[in-house]
């Protein structure tokens, strides 16, 4: 149930002027879930905006862009099959035919798009560089059932831009029609409003924003300013450990020659000896490895060193303790899988002892124990969207697994606050974790989110505060909080110095 609607059997209304792939994509998995009987109808709309076509017509050639994407415009031979049919009696009724729907049946759902009530509005945000929020609403009552807002990977090419934000919006309709109580429930009722229009001008200033942004870029690197990820740190003070942040100035950076740039902190104390995991990214290979610095209370930290390296991109060294063992998953989406390293020495050597997941594109896998139960936190990413918008849970009774997914996965799309950025840690008797905010770019700030229910049926979380230091030739960050040891670790984006 969703907002307390049935759903078994499903019908989708589309608009047949404007029938998206990712469109065809929903009807192919809801078709393909064994607890639904799918109907599919087509309503006459609008067409899409004439200066959209020639637009992403151009980028096609432009950036060379190959194979299926989420805003290629189909016909209704590709959404033919078995489900073609008007919505049968007691049907929920996902409404996506846009301002065309005229009037719906009982039980009928449809979405808007930072409050409007078709998808043109959601293609200005895209070309204004930003994902509007969506919502389900319940037709007639205008109850808000459930809400996402996907990232945006690519800003500057139109078509990458909308494989994230329709991958999200595909995500988000199985989600509120298909999952188990995956929805937030009936929340505030809200009215819906025109939908802006896609015009010359708003494609015109688009182009020149993509234009402005490369060139920018381009000069930074060849004068050598181009930002990058760099480490900080402080010692903790008694009064520190909350949800609030100094300013930069309270912050020690960890140098880096130049060719190598570290993120991703992580600081673990064994007995006497404290040490620093971080990512370092070697510009010559291009691929990330795990590094560690010992701490030294009178000058810091030392210079990172290689402590383990794979044929894949590692990052997000998340090093903890369990059962006198020191253990640590870092992250290895390349390989699909998610991974599982016990320490024979502190710090630099490792062994694999288990793949704790396979087949998922999961990023940042944080682990901790609640309730008896061990939860793990990932980023993960679906068809053709981002991972930095979607956060899946899975659970386990112990570490070395299995591992099995809450029913209620993804259970939260959320740019501002889905993708783990560091451990789990209790403060003020409330369990609190750093997400990534990602609304304004990669690793924009942080989140700090309160797990307010955490058990087999639901996953729910509210944010406490949201942290971003700007300043000293920084432009994002924090995007990493840990803490241990009466240090306090965190990573940011900007020029080196």
């Amino acid at each position: 149930m969703t907002g307390g609607l049935q759903r078994r059997s499903l019908h989708l209304r589309l608009n047949s002027a404007r029938l998206w792939r990712w469109q065809r994509e929903l009807v192919a998995r809801l078709a393909a879930h064994p607890d639904v009987d799918l109907t599919v109808s087509f309503v006459d709309g609008k067409p899409l905006p004439s200066a959209f076509v020639l637009l992403t017509t151009i980028e096609r050639f432009a950036f060379r862009l190959r194979g299926g994407h989420a805003c290629d415009h189909l016909d209704r031979t590709a959404f033919g099959g078995p489900w073609l049919g008007e919505a049968p009696a007691g049907a929920l009724t996902l409404d996506l035919g846009g301002d065309a729907a005229g009037h719906a049946a009982a039980q009928t759902i449809r979405l808007r798009y930072d409050g409007a009530t078709d998808d043109d509005a959601l293609l200005v945000a895209v070309l204004d560089g930003r994902c509007c929020e969506m919502t389900a609403v319940e037709d007639g009552t205008g109850r808000v059932l459930d809400t996402a807002r996907p990232a945006i990977e690519d800003p500057a090419v139109l078509t990458r831009a909308l494989d994230c934000a329709f991958t999200g919006l595909l995500r988000f309709c199985v989600r509120i029609l298909a999952g188990p109580d995956a929805g937030t429930g009936a929340m505030a009722v809200r009215a819906g409003r025109a939908s802006p229009t896609v015009r010359v001008g708003t494609v015109a200033r688009f182009i020149g924003r993509m234009l402005a942004e490369k060139i920018d870029h381009r000069l930074k690197r060849l004068c050598g300013q181009a930002p990058r990820w760099f480490v900080a740190w402080r010692p903790l003070q008694a009064e520190d450990g909350g949800v609030t942040l100094p300013g930069m100035e309270a912050y020690r950076r960890l140098a880096d020659d130049g060719s190598r740039y570290y993120a991703d902190p992580f600081v673990f104390r064994r007995g006497n000896e404290t040490f620093l995991f971080v990512e370092e990214y070697v510009g010559a290979t291009g691929k990330g490895i795990i590094s560690a610095a010992s701490f030294d209370p009178a000058a810091g930290f030392t210079t990172p060193r290689p402590v383990l390296e794979t044929a894949v991109h590692l990052s997000y060294p998340h090093v903890f303790e369990h059962d006198g063992q020191v253990w640590m998953i870092p992250e290895t989406l390349q390989a699909q899988s998610i991974e599982l390293y016990r320490a024979e020495r502190l710090p630099d050597v490792w062994v694999h002892e288990t793949t704790l997941l396979n087949g998922v594109d999961g990023s940042d896998a944080t682990v901790f124990q609640h309730n008896g139960t061990w939860w793990m936190f990932a980023a993960t990413r679906d068809w053709l969207g981002s991972n930095w918008d979607t956060l899946s849970v899975f659970q386990a009774e112990r570490l070395q697994g299995p591992w099995r997914p809450h029913p209620a996965n993804p259970v939260l799309i959320d740019s501002r606050s889905a993708r783990p950025a560091g451990q789990v840690f209790l403060h003020g008797g409330a369990l609190l974790r750093p997400a990534q905010d990602c609304s304004d770019g990669y690793g924009a700030g942080l989140a700090i989110c309160r797990i307010d229910r955490l058990d087999d049926e639901v996953v729910r979380q509210s944010v406490e505060a949201v942290v971003r230091m700007r300043g000293e030739g920084v432009s994002r960050g924090p995007h990493t909080l840990n803490r241990g040891a009466g240090i306090e670790v965190i990573d940011l984006y900007g020029v080196r110095r």
